[in-house]
């Protein structure tokens, strides 16, 4: 038997025996349940839409800032209209963020980036009003026969930042997937060491390696086990999509989730596979270098420490933007990488160089961890009761 067709059979083994698990079963509806649960909470909560912030200045038709609330009302949102004395103030209070948009001259609106479809039709349907009610006066006719005879208005809107309408979905994206590897690797990764730690105790693994290679049982571990752990992610991921289909948050934009493309989520869902490698077999290592389940905690806090400054650069770079030295630098290093790059590249902070460079890190990374990690499970496989040191079992591998 070769031993990829080993590592397949024990890989089938330990996907099988802990699918069937009521545990698995049970945390898998109980999570995809809460997740969609939650995602209508969420709506509920951004649904309380804030008063729009708008403006007008130059050339204005008389009685514009009450078409603007006039068509507010009809969309039913809320509007506070700030009359400006000139363009240029008008131009500084978009860029400063005070309002949303400003209406120029009555027929050009004036905002940093794409207005939300809102704030268009709104100042849309005041400017029509406004030139309608002009007609109106001038030429003695009622509002009926100035609707019939006038087309509306085209306005024209610049945009002072063109900017990537999609921009918050992807933050949204990659500081969830920042979460889901972290929580997921946490549980499966110590899914894998306490299996090898229970074959320990059982004395298992004494008649396993009697058959089978060191690298294939464990390789088997990490890919049984990681396949359940990636079915769950995909499920509740699916959860989630659901849940923001079904009560979609208006924060996330037009687009909401969906704006990100297949582009971004097949990204997204390579670097989870990778990043979840990279510590199931660091986990594998050192699980075996223990035999009771009581001193799992021992060698379980080692990878958390490796992962949680990369979750940390994360959140600061969401408000400080991913193109900081920190970020920069974090994301070439391979037990970082899978959270920080993914970042980086929905934010487009990413060359192609820098992106091909840390996915060969990572993969010499994981071939690195197999190879050290197959010794120092060959030589502290077999060792029962104390907990065996890295250099020790390295020594015993040799023996």
């Amino acid at each position: 038997m070769t031993a990829w067709s080993q590592t397949f059979i024990m890989a089938k083994r330990e996907f099988l025996e802990r699918a069937r698990s009521k545990v698995f079963l049970f945390t898998l509806l109980g999570l995809s349940a809460l997740i969609i649960g939650g995602t209508f909470v969420l709506a509920l909560i951004g649904g309380e839409a804030s008063a729009l912030q708008l403006g007008v200045a130059g050339d204005s038709p008389p009685g514009i800032t009450q078409d603007i609330e006039a068509s507010a009302a009809a969309l039913e949102r809320d509007v506070v209209v700030t009359t400006y004395p000139s363009v240029s103030d008008a131009t500084l209070a978009v860029e400063n963020g005070d309002v949303a948009a400003v209406l120029v001259d009555g027929s050009t609106i004036l905002a940093t980036t794409t207005p939300s479809a809102t704030t268009t039709a709104i100042l849309t349907s005041a400017a029509n009003a406004g030139v309608r009610r002009d007609i109106s006066d001038e030429l003695g006719l009622s509002g009926e026969q100035v609707a019939a005879i006038v087309a509306p208005v085209q306005v024209t809107v610049v945009e002072l930042d063109p900017d990537d309408p999609d921009e918050t979905a992807r933050l949204v994206a990659s500081f969830a997937t920042a979460i889901v590897l972290l929580t997921t690797i946490m549980i499966f990764g110590q899914f894998v060491a306490m299996g090898i730690v229970e074959e320990k105790q059982n004395r298992v693994i004494e008649v396993v390696l009697s058959k089978a290679r060191t690298t294939s049982l464990m390789v088997a571990k990490v890919l049984g086990i990681g396949t359940l752990g990636l079915i769950q992610v995909a499920a509740l991921g699916l959860a989630a999509l659901v849940g923001i289909a079904l009560a979609p948050i208006p924060e996330l934009g037009e687009t909401g989730l969906t704006g990100i493309g297949a582009v971004a989520v097949a990204w997204l869902a390579f670097w989870f596979i990778l990043g979840y490698l990279v510590y199931s077999f660091l986990y594998a290592t050192l699980g075996a270098t223990i035999s009771r389940q009581e001193d799992m905690q021992s060698v379980a806090f080692i990878p958390a420490l490796l992962i949680l400054p990369a979750y940390f650069i994360v959140i600061s770079s969401v408000s400080s933007g991913a193109d900081n030295a920190a970020t920069r630098i974090g994301s070439f290093f391979p037990f970082w990488t899978p959270i920080l790059m993914p970042f980086r590249i929905n934010t487009g902070s990413a060359a192609s160089w820098e992106v091909v460079l840390s996915v060969v890190i990572v993969l010499l990374t994981i071939v690195l961890l197999v190879r050290v990690g197959a010794r120092i499970y060959r030589g502290a496989a077999l060792r029962t009761g104390s907990k065996v040191s890295l250099k020790q079992a390295w020594s015993l591998a040799q023996e």
